[in-house]
């Protein structure tokens, strides 16, 4: 018999992993700890390999601008194949191409042959790949463990990623100083291994195939637009996140430029940087973790908080200073952006979700070009600094707008409503 003082900690351990208790999120947690180590190398490898080769700000966020691109087009189209066809077969190819991808740019960076354009054309090959592969997974996720423990799946996945990005670019830096960037590229090609290896080891059901496959994706996928217009909640939601998403969820592009050109060290600067994020967010992805459902309150405060953190952020000039902003920025960061997808989510209706979750990754993704080229052009022009603080204020900006519009009567994930056609 549990002791009545351990009954509560046992509670919340139970609520915060409760997501755990699903066979096939296991295995996809499991996966998804391993690869995530190896993306984050490679986040770090490849933003330091195009300063390396371009010492020019603006071209690497055209670089960011092409992993982001495909997104804008395609996420939509994703989304409608997530409610049509068998994700988990989707996803295995997708990290397949991925784990290609990555190797290919080893290849060039240990022949020397890694140029700009190169390095170019396997960032847009990448985009293509993620705007596929980020929809389906996230929409194979709520498949997995369904409405109860989405909020814990989805705040435990931003812990493995959080985590990931804690031990990532750590390792990265010290490859970098010693060994060059080919070595993180490889490895992120061979952690893929650990996700697809969990993927075949589900046991999920078979999607059934919907007559003619490409104009029933082409209308679903129009239909799940037409969706979110109609609904008065998502439409504002994702009218903000159109501001969020090319002001201010660009940082992460702009901290090897942070880490150079601001604050004038090495890449053992930005290592610091990215894993003092990753920290922050690791332990916002905790504490919500134990939640239900979010509310569109505290969606709303977190709305004014993470740009008052990015605006922090900007400011410091000092590299102590900026490493423990980062972690602040880091936290909030997590607390909206898991807040807002699983929101998202539960408000939808369950033959459009994995429309709403491509259109959401359209925008997170899609937009990031518009954003990355912004902030590389201001940051070129007036510095990193400022570039930041310009988008933190501008999604000030647009929380106020928002939060003084007349207050909405949240409706519950309204009904299929024409959606299943």
């Amino acid at each position: 018999m549990t002791p009545p003082e351990l009954a509560p900690s046992r509670h919340l351990a139970a609520r915060t992993f409760s997501a755990l208790r699903h066979r096939n999120y296991r295995l996809y947690f499991a996966g998804q700890l391993f690869s995530l180590i190896g993306t984050w190398m490679q986040i770090v490898a490849a933003g330091w390999l195009v300063l390396r080769i371009t010492n020019s700000p603006f071209l690497l966020g055209l670089i960011t601008a092409m992993e982001s691109l495909p997104a804008l087009f395609l996420s939509l189209l994703a989304g409608a194949l997530a409610d049509l066809a068998d994700k988990r077969r989707i996803a295995i190819l997708t990290q397949s191409l991925a784990a290609l991808q990555a190797a290919a740019l080893g290849v060039l960076v240990l022949t020397n042959h890694a140029t700009f354009w190169s390095v170019f054309w396997l960032a847009l090959f990448a985009g293509v790949i993620n705007a596929f592969d980020l929809p389906v997974r996230q929409s194979l996720v709520f498949d997995i463990v369904g409405a109860e423990d989405v909020m814990n799946a989805t705040a435990l996945n931003s812990v493995v990623f959080n985590c990931a990005r804690i031990v990532g670019p750590a390792i990265a830096a010290l490859i970098i100083e010693h060994a060059g960037e080919a070595v993180n590229f490889f490895s992120n090609a061979a952690s893929y291994a650990f996700v697809v290896a969990a993927l075949l080891a589900m046991r999920t059901g078979t999607a059934k195939a919907h007559g003619s496959a490409h104009l029933v994706v082409a209308r679903r996928a129009l239909n799940g637009a037409a969706y979110v217009i109609r609904h008065p909640l998502l439409s504002r939601l994702f009218a903000a996140m159109f501001v969020y998403s090319i002001f201010g969820f660009n940082y992460i592009f702009l901290m090897p430029v942070v880490a150079r050109f601001e604050l004038h060290r090495s890449a053992g600067a930005l290592g610091l940087l990215l894993s003092s994020v990753g920290v922050g967010a690791l332990v916002g992805s905790l504490t919500l973790a134990g939640r239900g459902r979010p509310r569109l309150s505290t969606l709303t405060v977190m709305s004014f908080v993470f740009p008052v953190s990015l605006i922090a952020f900007a400011l410091a000039k000092e590299l102590h200073l900026a490493v423990g902003l980062a972690g602040v920025l880091g936290l909030c960061m997590v607390q909206f952006i898991v807040r807002l997808s699983t929101f998202l989510q539960t408000e939808s209706s369950d033959s459009m979700r994995g429309r709403v979750l491509g259109l959401y990754n359209m925008f997170i993704m899609g937009l990031a070009p518009i954003g990355a080229l912004q902030a590389g052009a201001l940051a070129q022009r007036f510095g990193a600094g400022f570039a930041l603080a310009f988008g933190g204020a501008l999604c000030l900006v647009s929380a106020c707008v928002l939060a003084l519009l007349p207050p909405l009567q949240v409706p519950a994930a309204q009904a299929e409503e024409r959606a299943a056609t």
